[in-house]
């Protein structure tokens, strides 16, 4: 019985440990991919935008435009300097708005949408351009107060209110962009009282860094287990 209890004593407290540090690693490993991917241009099929409307080859000094239902984008033949791909992607409004903020949620999403633009010499995706491009939608619900809300590249998306103001003419909602590093959602004015307040979605990032933070509370436990380990052990008699 003593045995056993000894060995209780010395191997519990390092497994528990090594729990904590497993986590953390796990948790660190997830915040520095999420670092990376924000590096470059983000794929928004992946992001709530997973249908291609609309598509172009756009040759500089070419203006093009893209029409998708109630949507367009117009491109300046000098938004980018290079032959690109264009496409317009679009996004199912059921599913952003549970992610919207309580008093947002009576608000009808007139589109959701993001662009995806790819070099056609490397293949790559660029996300700024030269000159803004220039979208908008055409629906009986516009009216002063409707808005664009940005999305960000991530699950689930975070979704903030864009700082620039669109225009309004008569049913026509527009809004320019100078770039493809976030989706969008167009909003018109409240039609309804809100919705109780049943809370917005955790920021992922705040819970990786609270994750990461435990996991290194686990890895000093671990080490302290094992010091504590080894004096125990040294002064046992021969």
């Amino acid at each position: 019985m003593r045995l056993f209890y000894l060995l209780r004593l010395r191997v519990l407290p390092v497994a528990i440990c090594a729990v904590f540090a497993v986590f953390g690693l796990l948790a660190l490993f997830g915040v520095h991919e999420a670092a990376a991917r924000s590096a470059g241009a983000d794929d928004f099929t992946q992001f709530g935008f997973p249908k291609v409307s609309a598509s172009v080859l756009f040759t500089p000094g070419q203006a093009a435009t893209l029409t998708a239902g109630t949507q367009q984008v117009v491109l300046p033949a000098d938004f980018v300097s290079k032959p690109v791909k264009f496409e317009l992607l679009t996004g199912d409004p059921n599913f952003f708005t549970p992610l919207l903020e309580s008093d947002d949620r009576s608000r009808p999403i007139l589109a959701a949408f993001a662009f995806r633009v790819t070099d056609m010499a490397t293949g790559h995706q660029i996300d700024s351009f030269d000159k803004d491009v220039h979208w908008s939608v055409t629906d009986p619900r516009v009216a002063d107060g409707t808005d664009i809300y940005d999305t960000s590249a991530a699950n689930p998306p975070e979704i903030t209110e864009n700082p620039t103001p669109g225009t309004v003419s008569g049913t026509t909602f527009t809004h320019s962009f100078h770039g493809a590093d976030e989706g969008w959602l167009a909003l018109g004015p409240q039609t309804a009282v809100g919705m109780p307040n049943t809370g917005s979605p955790a920021d992922s990032t705040a819970l990786a860094s609270l994750a990461a933070l435990i996991g290194l509370a686990g890895l000093v436990c671990l080490l302290v287990g094992l010091a504590v380990r080894r004096g125990w052990r040294a002064s046992l008699p021969d």
